[in-house]
């Protein structure tokens, strides 16, 4: 079974506020949440790293990049 994380556990391991992350969601920065039996919103473990491990990939590319706007 999929571990999942709820808002406050997102929020303190991202070092960000609650509305920090559910802006993010509304922008579609990111994952949305799904709804648990007590119909508090919740977050896959695994979608969550993955994010993550892209956030990070991302930014090694960025910051390997001699990009010039």
């Amino acid at each position: 079974m999929d571990k999942h994380l709820n808002i406050d556990e997102i929020a303190e391991s991202l070092k960000i506020k609650k509305s920090t992350l559910l802006q993010w969601v509304r922008e579609g920065k990111f994952p949305p949440p799904v709804e648990s039996d007590n119909r508090l919103p919740i977050w896959s473990l695994v979608v969550i790293e993955d994010w993550i491990s892209h956030q990070q990939f991302t930014q090694e590319w960025m910051s390997n990049q001699d990009v010039d706007f």
